[in-house]
């Protein structure tokens, strides 16, 4: 195994993240002499079953989130204040049949496809390479018809598996800094990666992918939230070692990387002290037996776990001044550091959804990741909806309590959108408008910068999420590469979910990172781009997922796993 010196590496010495940031660049040479292949007999399974722990099957009634979409989305920041305000709620506001609405609706199955060398199970929200590298665990106290406890939820079966028995919520809060958003919250849900899941296909740059994954489930977690009126708050900083202890995970093969505490207001006023272990004392328990990932060796990537060990918060002090950090981060505005061609101010309204207001719930059944676009063009209104819904402030620890900062810019190639020419743009939040870099930009330009994929330059416009990757570090230390990342992810999913709430696709893609600083450059000097999403219409009708729950048992998974 590769070893490295723990104590060398801390997060506020950020030169790890910024040289494996260059190391996992993409470009031309990069890709024409990669011998990588893909094993397709040692492909990873798709979900973590654990063999001598029984589950607990969560109910299948549950209700579609049915808010419409768009307001589902753009409301994230500003979540039902009246809930935070309330004192009289009880906790039956959030019971297990919520939960499994929001489980199902962030990370459940929503289309069984058979190809020949296997059957695919897409989930609600989308994943690199469809291999689905994020699992869900939930720390609870009592509610109703689910006791406190630590929990895996599995979509495969649709059921949680219990690891502790016990209200850990203190613990866990005391991990997150004193966090008050957990303690005042019934749920937290947490996020980690299995790193061979995804390292299969994309090897160390696979570490860049735990924070886009996790960032499309968050988008849909809030805004499922949001649409049943539940106050959500996201958190990343947390003492990394205590909460994977916590959830009993494999070192150096799965890793816990963010939390969202789920009905913030509705929780007890204390915490019940009926742990039956505690978190120390549970330190050499070992790991529960699950399936084998995969029928052979599982392939290291050192890379990952020394940028992930780089990224590590090791105590509370630490957890709380990256959370101290937010309150200084102030990016710069580049916006007159170069010429602007044009501006031209959004134009978003109901006219944009007179004809078509689903909910929520629908809309992430509908949802895919596009293969095909029609070279049409969208509205000016679309686009203007689409950013406006997307880059609303987001509930996370790093932007401070109110979401009202950001470490993303939007940058983007307009290749069909009506009123607006064709053209390179950056989106100036501040301003609500589209400032013109370059006109007459080919189309082929996209595609070129998404890896030379056709796709995307047959979409009517790419985005590319991009963010001063030095200024980032030099606030957050090493953590803010994965907090990048993780923003740049949450606005991916919305860009999905409010594009396709607009009968239009979006798929995500990777890049030629240079390439792109380049060609939004001078603008976009000194910036990095943190992930890639096409936007148009579809050249094919899109059919709806479904809810599939209980269509397969733990039995059937391990059998198919054979």
């Amino acid at each position: 195994m590769y070893k490295f010196d723990v104590t060398k590496l801390v997060n506020n010495e950020i030169r790890f993240a910024l040289e494996y940031h260059e190391a996992t660049k993409h470009s031309e040479i990069s890709i024409q002499t990669s011998g990588h292949y893909l094993d397709w007999d040692n492909k990873p399974r798709p979900f973590k079953i654990y063999t001598k722990l029984p589950s607990i099957p969560l109910p299948q009634d549950f209700c579609k989130p049915s808010l419409d979409a768009i307001t589902s989305i753009s409301k994230i920041d500003s979540i039902a204040e009246s809930t935070a305000k309330t004192t009289t709620t009880t906790t039956s506001a959030v019971d297990i049949k919520k939960l499994a609405e929001i489980l199902f609706f962030s990370a459940g199955i929503t289309r069984e496809m058979n190809y020949p060398y296997g059957t695919y199970y897409m989930r609600a929200a989308s994943a690199t390479g469809a291999l689905y590298p994020i699992e869900l665990y939930v720390v609870c106290q009592d509610i109703p018809g689910l006791r406190a406890g630590v929990y895996h939820f599995c979509p495969g079966d649709f059921t949680l598996t219990e690891l502790r028995s016990g209200d850990y919520r203190a613990k866990l809060s005391a991990a997150a800094g004193e966090s008050e958003n957990i303690m005042a919250s019934p749920i937290t849900i947490i996020f980690s990666s299995i790193a061979w899941r995804n390292a299969w296909k994309y090897q160390a740059r696979s570490y860049r992918h735990w924070f886009w994954d996790s960032g499309v489930i968050a988008a849909n977690l809030l805004g499922t939230t949001v649409s049943n009126n539940i106050k959500s708050f996201l958190i990343m900083g947390f003492v990394d070692e205590i909460v994977n202890r916590l959830l009993l995970l494999d070192d150096k093969r799965e890793a816990a990387i963010a939390m969202a505490a789920i009905g913030i207001g509705l929780s007890k006023n204390q915490v019940e002290s009926n742990s039956k272990e505690t978190i120390s004392s549970s330190s050499s328990l070992p790991s529960p037996e699950v399936l084998p990932l995969s029928k052979k060796a599982e392939v290291e990537y050192p890379e990952i776990w020394r940028m992930h060990q780089a990224s590590s918060l090791s105590n509370i002090q630490e957890v709380k001044q990256w959370s101290n950090s937010a309150s200084s981060f102030k990016k710069q505005d580049q916006t007159s550091k170069t010429e602007i061609l044009n501006s031209q101010p959004l134009q978003y309204g109901e006219p944009s959804l007179s004809s078509f207001q689903p909910g929520l719930g629908d809309i992430i059944l509908l949802r895919g990741s596009s293969r095909r676009f029609a070279r049409k063009s969208i509205s000016f209104m679309q686009l203007s909806t689409i950013l406006h819904a997307s880059t609303r402030g987001i509930p996370l620890d790093f932007l401070g309590q109110e979401g009202d900062r950001t470490a993303i810019d939007v940058y983007m190639i307009v290749n069909n959108v009506e009123g607006l020419e064709r053209g390179s743009y950056f989106f100036n939040r501040s301003a609500g408008s589209l400032e013109q870099l370059k006109r007459n930009v080919p189309r082929n330009m996209s595609g070129y910068l998404c890896l030379g994929q056709n796709l995307f330059s047959d979409a009517s416009i790419v985005f590319f999420l991009m963010t001063d990757l030095l200024e980032v570090l030099s606030t957050y230390g090493n953590r803010g590469y994965r907090a990048a990342q993780f923003e740049a992810g949450i606005i991916a999913g919305k860009i999905y979910l409010s594009s396709y709430a607009q009968q239009l696709g979006a798929s995500g893609s990777t890049f030629f990172d240079d390439a792109v600083s380049e060609f939004f450059s001078p603008h976009a000097k000194d910036k990095s781009t943190m992930i890639a999403v096409g936007v148009g219409i579809t050249g094919y009708k899109a059919r709806s997922g479904k809810i599939i729950v209980g269509t397969l048992s733990k039995s059937q998974i391990i059998k198919e796993s054979l």
